[in-house]
């Protein structure tokens, strides 16, 4: 058992390595494939995100809106695209009607004063906040994401009714902060709830040194950023959106604006322009293309690398299985050539003496009889070489009835001598088959029989023709084997009685090769114990007559 598995421990690791290239170059091409249909679907995704936002810009830049309040509009419709494997896509308009460069905001939200119901109040966090502040807002968001909207009570478009079964009855908000026409960089931000306050916000930042702060009251907001509702974890939809933005500003900063930019195309392999009515449209997508194959593939790469080491598993051990049978095979027919050669050897070197005439004829006779016994070894260790080797067979249409009837017709006589008793009951059945093949199959079984058969025996054969099956069974007399022995009936010179050995006259091979012969035709073979005996059965495919 060891040195079994010392065996497969040796073959294992290279077996595997060859699984996991071949399971490496496939995924490599199906992740390559993937990751082509999925930027396309970015890209169609992207692009329908632009489309709507460009027609959202036209509106606020065509629409008769005061130009001190246009700015916000314009960035509050920029809206970022977070995909739902972490893609991020950023837009801007550099100069937007002269009303500067806007672009989409990381973090921003929108509140109406009270008994107005209209957002038309603007927070912007992104030039308030660090990263690190930015990341902590979404942190809390994403715990509770009731928290990105809210709606009070106290400026009467609300009851307390209307609001319960919403979570928490807010009665109004408040915003500390910078205020600029429209807009709020927000300081502090607190939703007052009739069971108190939540602070949403509280920052120290540097940007309100020095500067004048107002304090405004709302009774409905929202809240928007894909740091929030962006699937990816917030740190890396940070990431990606930094690099959207550096990616707009290589393209802005590249380019004149004025209306000599042309649409230099978009999607996801980075970024793009387009021009809209004289305004220069720009995009800029970040992705990480690992996390987007994943995203579909995950899965996939799990189990198809499981089946790989399980097939490279199993693979090694039956290369393990077929090393140790072909080393068992060769230390059992060393041992079986051993003997003979010996003997052989032995009575040479005694007819190189000056030995009595009357024993050479003797020594001769052993010589001769050994020389018959390895050619007949041999011979049958070239059959089963061929058997196994899978050496086209001779087929032709065969009586098996008669076949079987002739082969034991030919054993009559050392069956008769030895006292056995012998019926035969056989059904009509054809095969189509080798008949050589066929022959010394049914002839080690009937050779099998006469050999452990004891004297005053029986030996009963019976073929059957049923659903499609020839089944032979030799039925024979004699002792019985265990159920180890059963098992290892077929491998080459097995003998699981030490008594079966050299002087019972065969090779060791004789089952091994009916079993190789009716496996090449298609068929079954076993043995099992009697009452008394033993049955040998053979089960072949049967010819079907055109009657």
């Amino acid at each position: 058992m060891g040195q079994n598995r010392s065996l497969l421990r040796t073959l294992f690791p290279k077996t595997a390595a060859r699984f996991l290239a071949l399971w490496l170059l496939t995924m490599a091409l199906l992740s390559w494939q993937n990751l082509q249909a999925q930027e396309s679907r970015l890209e169609a995704a992207v692009d329908s995100a632009a489309a709507r936002n460009q027609e959202n810009c036209r509106l606020v830049l065509e629409g008769d809106y005061d130009n001190a309040i246009k700015p916000a509009q314009l960035e509050q419709r920029l809206s970022a695209y977070a995909s739902q494997y972490g893609a991020v896509a950023v837009f801007s308009l550099p100069s937007a009607g002269g009303l500067g460069e806007r672009r989409s905001q990381l973090t921003s939200g929108s509140f109406a004063l009270p008994g107005t119901g209209v957002y038309d109040y603007y927070l912007r966090f992104d030039p308030v906040l660090t990263d690190q502040e930015h990341l902590e807002l979404a942190r809390r968001l994403r715990e509770n994401r009731e928290l990105c909207y809210f709606y009070g009570t106290e400026g009467g478009l609300y009851d307390a009714e209307d609001l319960e079964g919403n979570g928490r009855v807010g009665r109004f908000g408040a915003v500390t902060g910078v205020l600029e026409g429209n807009v709020v960089y927000p300081q502090k931000l607190v939703y007052y709830y009739q069971d108190g306050p939540v602070t949403i916000l509280d920052t120290d930042s540097a940007f309100f040194d020095g500067k004048e702060l107002t304090t405004l009251t709302f009774d409905l907001a929202r809240l928007d950023s894909p740091l929030v509702w962006g699937q990816s974890s917030p740190e890396l939809t940070l990431a990606l959106f930094r690099e959207a933005e550096a990616r707009i500003d290589a393209l802005v900063g590249s380019r004149p604006m004025d209306g000599s930019w042309a649409g230099t195309g978009g999607g996801a392999s980075g970024g793009g322009s387009a021009v809209l009515g004289g305004i220069v449209f720009v995009q800029g997508t970040a992705y990480r293309p690992l996390r987007m194959v994943a995203h579909e593939l995950g899965a996939a790469w799990a189990v198809t690398l499981l089946l790989a080491l399980l097939l490279a598993y199993y693979t090694a051990r039956s290369q393990a299985r077929a090393i140790r049978r072909e080393r068992a095979f060769t230390r059992a027919a060393a041992h079986e050539l051993k003997t003979p050669l010996a003997v052989l050897r032995s009575h040479a070197e005694a007819l190189r003496e000056d030995i009595d005439p009357a024993k050479r004829e003797a020594y001769l006779d052993v010589v001769l009889d050994e020389s018959d016994r390895m050619a007949a070894l041999v011979g049958q260790l070239l059959d089963l070489s061929r058997l196994e080797g899978g050496d086209p067979l001779r087929r032709e249409a065969v009586d098996f009835a008669a076949l079987v009837e002739g082969v034991f017709a030919r054993l009559a006589l050392p069956m008769e001598q030895k006292g056995l008793r012998v019926s035969l009951r056989l059904s009509p059945g054809a095969v189509l088959g080798d008949r050589a093949r066929l022959e010394e199959a049914v002839g080690n079984l009937a050779a099998n029989a006469l050999r452990y058969t004891p004297a005053g025996g029986g030996v009963s054969v019976h073929l059957e023709n049923s659903r499609g099956k020839l089944r032979l069974t030799v039925d024979n007399d004699g002792p019985r084997f265990t159920e180890e022995e059963l098992a290892r009936l077929w491998e080459p010179f097995y003998r699981g009685d030490p008594a079966r050995g050299r002087d019972s006259g065969g090779t060791g091979l004789g089952l091994t090769i009916v079993r190789a012969a009716v496996r090449a035709h298609g068929g079954a073979c076993g043995a099992e114990n009697r009452a008394g005996g033993v049955c040998f059965w053979m089960e072949l495919p049967a010819l079907q007559s055109d009657g």
